[in-house]
């Protein structure tokens, strides 16, 4: 994008922890299609570290006033984009639902993760310039392994174990399941990566109530390498989950080409399709049985493996999410004055 060389571009998240935008795939693919766009991009973690710059990028909307202020008095342009979760505003502190709200109305562009969110949020508030611009993955680094896949099942517990998360992520859920498919699949082991916050200690409880120690390993976190080691060697990726802004983990399974079973909540339905497996509810006793159905097929398991990776490489491979948002950023830059007042 040849209009945007050269420019900067304060990209902000608020955080205690600068680290999560390397670790955290979301994050780093973002700044990576920034700088591939052309633009010098400085980062900003609090609001002392802000920036006069060409464009503000900020993700999450809580405290996207603070660039947005700082944008406007520039006339500069300001994106916001992340996953709003809608179906949990009305449980958000009274000041965070105002800071939402005077987010989606001030941005230049509010760009939403799903199509789901992006019609949703429209139609609930005020909100400037709605656009549909999906994560992505890259194929080339999270493709199918050349080894045979192995007996464990997997589910990587995305931001952790911790305030809350697990509960979302059905983690309780998939350790009281895996008794059922064991019973039935004495071979199978489970992993659970994800980092070991508060929910932790509960869930550690719970596997030595149910006298599951021997087959089921929390490592903690893990390295890049390792979790697409994990993804390409697993039998099943299991995710099922109350709620979903996008599904990143899901695609990265389905990238691997691992066999899914997940649930058909919030966005995972328009990354999944057809290409995976649901599980009708968050029950134990359903995890159990989609996924004890599904382990007794080889040959489902071969289907889901090469629907899903087709999948993954037709629609949401990351120069797409670059492509989105360079026609967002080009848009922008081109209206007088530099943002929408």
């Amino acid at each position: 994008m040849a209009s945007t060389a050269r420019k900067t571009v304060c990209f902000f998240c608020k955080t205690d922890d600068p680290t999560v935008l390397d670790r955290i795939d979301f994050y780093a693919q973002d700044l990576r299609a920034l700088r591939e766009l052309g633009f010098d991009v400085r980062i900003a973690t609090q609001a002392r570290q802000l920036v006069g710059a060409d464009l503000y990028f900020v993700w999450w909307w809580t405290w996207a006033f603070i660039p947005i202020v700082l944008a406007r008095s520039l006339r500069r342009p300001v994106i916001v984009t992340g996953t709003f979760d809608l179906w949990m505003f009305d449980h958000r502190p009274r000041i965070h639902r105002a800071l939402h709200r005077f987010a989606l109305r001030h941005a230049s562009a509010n760009v939403f993760l799903s199509e789901l969110e992006r019609s949703a949020v429209a139609v609930s508030f005020d909100t400037c310039n709605p656009v549909y611009v999906p994560l992505g993955v890259d194929t080339e680094k999270l493709k199918p392994g050349s080894r045979e896949r192995g007996s464990f099942i997997l589910t990587i517990a995305g931001s952790g174990m911790d305030r809350g998360n697990s509960a979302r992520k059905c983690i309780a859920e998939i350790i009281r399941a895996a008794p059922l498919i064991h019973a039935t699949h004495p071979d199978t082991t489970f992993v659970i990566v994800g980092k070991t916050g508060s929910d932790f200690p509960a869930l550690q409880e719970l596997v030595h109530q149910l006298g599951a120690e021997s087959f089921i390993e929390f490592p903690g976190m893990v390295s890049e390498r390792r979790k697409i080691e994990l993804l390409q060697q697993c039998r099943v990726y299991l995710q099922p989950s109350r709620h979903e802004g996008f599904g990143l983990s899901v695609l990265e399974a389905m990238s691997c080409g691992a066999p899914v079973v997940t649930s058909a909540v919030g966005a995972l339905p328009e990354v999944g399709g057809d290409a995976v497996h649901y599980a009708a509810d968050a029950s134990p006793e359903t995890i159990a049985k989609t996924t004890a159905v599904l382990l007794a097929s080889p040959e489902e398991q071969h289907r889901l493996s090469t629907s899903a990776r087709s999948r993954a490489e037709r629609l949401f491979r990351t120069d797409r999410r670059r492509e989105g948002l360079g026609a967002v950023i080009a848009s922008l830059l081109r209206t007088p004055g530099g943002c929408r007042v």
